[in-house]
């Protein structure tokens, strides 16, 4: 029993039409016109192969496939349609569509499962629209309360409650996600790096979803003329950033394991003729291990206040945010190997770089992730690419493992 790769292939184009910047890459913002036309297309796929579908709290889709057992824990697949601006085709699609065609293959081919299949789609995973990663996930488990989703708003002001009502997709369900009610999850995802395509392996199993420590960096020095101030006179705001960040691009190098990114910079007054007298900027430090993670934030940390004490620079510091590293369940890893290698399929053990819902719903229950090669390495770009053979192999290595977890 194999699933449909043409079918799926049809999924990624539709799903695709729904699209705000056609041209310029991917952009599907959670909650609007083009997000709802996406989420009704899968609904409408759903429908026909009999789902019992809810809109959970938070805007969360659940699809739920009935098991023999009245009251056995759910085992649940799936990822999100949510995209970055002016992004790629496969981010969160690729897992989406991966579930649905095998949920569609054991509803056609009536499989016989104890525990019921729990087909769900997060919503603002990537956090495009309300800045905040995970946020639909993070709701449903009770992470945000929803006196905070009033507060939580898009770059217009409209808050995440009120563009979720406006969509149409107000739940009709509103319990939390509980663990014991949950089995197992497995989520199959693009893997966003070069790991797999540089080892020549097609499909890469999560062990561990590094931890992310955020900072937001204030430095303030001396606006002045870029013509009449001396170099040995000047208090320039952008020099220290520049030592900063290499400073930071040292540290995490030197660990071998961790990485740190300035991914926004901005500087004040941001004139040709002026020296900078303010920068803002981001750091975005990750590892797989929480010691070492904070080690090397507090290193970099230390090397700021350095560098702008030697430079007589003023600064401040934010943490803007910190998520642990999340384990993944062993036993969710040896049920995927054991799927794969009994279909011919090589695949690595491996750490995701980047956050996923998964590691939200992992505090909760066993959580798997299966990843598949990125063309390039590329992705959160109109380049991301995936080759259908992988999204095949991971679609039929997570139907063996859902059989294998529901019987």
């Amino acid at each position: 029993m194999r699933v449909n790769p043409k079918r799926i292939e049809k999924d990624i184009e539709e799903i695709n039409k729904f699209n705000s910047t056609p041209n310029l890459g991917t952009t599907r913002s959670t909650f609007t016109k083009e997000y709802i036309g996406a989420i009704r297309y899968i609904i409408k796929e759903l429908e026909q192969i009999g789902a019992d579908i809810q809109t959970m709290k938070g805007g969360n889709l659940r699809a739920r496939f009935h098991g023999s057992e009245k009251n056995a824990p759910s085992v649940m697949i799936g990822s999100h349609v949510d995209s970055v601006f002016q992004g790629g085709m496969y981010d969160g699609v690729m897992g989406t569509v991966a579930a649905l065609e095998v949920v569609r293959i054991i509803s056609e081919n009536n499989i016989l499962h104890k525990n019921p299949i729990d087909f769900v789609v997060f919503a603002e995973e990537d956090g495009s629209r309300f800045s905040s990663v995970l946020l639909g996930s993070r709701i449903w488990s009770g992470k945000v309360k929803d006196e905070d989703l009033k507060m939580i708003t898009d770059k217009d002001g409209t808050s995440y409650l009120d563009a979720m009502k406006k969509s149409g997709l107000t739940p009709n369900d509103e319990k939390l996600m509980d663990g014991t009610k949950i089995k197992a999850m497995i989520e199959p995802h693009i893997e966003q790096s070069l790991v797999l395509e540089s080892k020549g392996i097609p499909i890469g199993i999560v062990e561990v979803i590094a931890g992310i420590k955020q900072l937001e960096v204030t430095i303030e020095g001396i606006s002045n003329h870029a013509g009449a101030t001396p170099m040995n006179l000047r208090n320039d705001a952008l020099c220290g950033a520049a030592e900063i960040i290499l400073n930071a691009e040292r540290i995490a190098s030197e660990n071998g394991t961790s990485v740190a990114t300035v991914g926004l910079v901005e500087t004040l007054p941001g004139k040709t003729n002026i020296i900078p007298g303010k920068v803002k900027m981001t750091l975005d430090i990750r590892d797989k291990n929480d010691v070492v993670l904070n080690e090397i934030a507090d290193k970099i940390i230390k090397s700021i206040e350095t560098a702008c004490n030697s430079r007589k620079l003023k600064y401040n510091i934010k943490h803007a945010s910190y998520t642990k590293p999340v384990l993944l369940s062993k036993k969710i890893a040896k049920i995927i190997e054991i799927a794969a290698k009994s279909q011919g399929i090589e695949t690595l053990r491996m750490v995701s770089g980047a956050v996923h819902d998964s590691s939200v719903v992992a505090e909760l229950t066993d959580v798997g992730m299966i990843f598949v090669p990125s063309k390039n390495g590329r992705s959160h770009c109109p380049e991301e690419y995936t080759d259908i053979e992988y999204i095949e192999m991971a679609a039929n290595i997570l139907l063996q493992s859902v059989i294998e977890l529901s019987k």
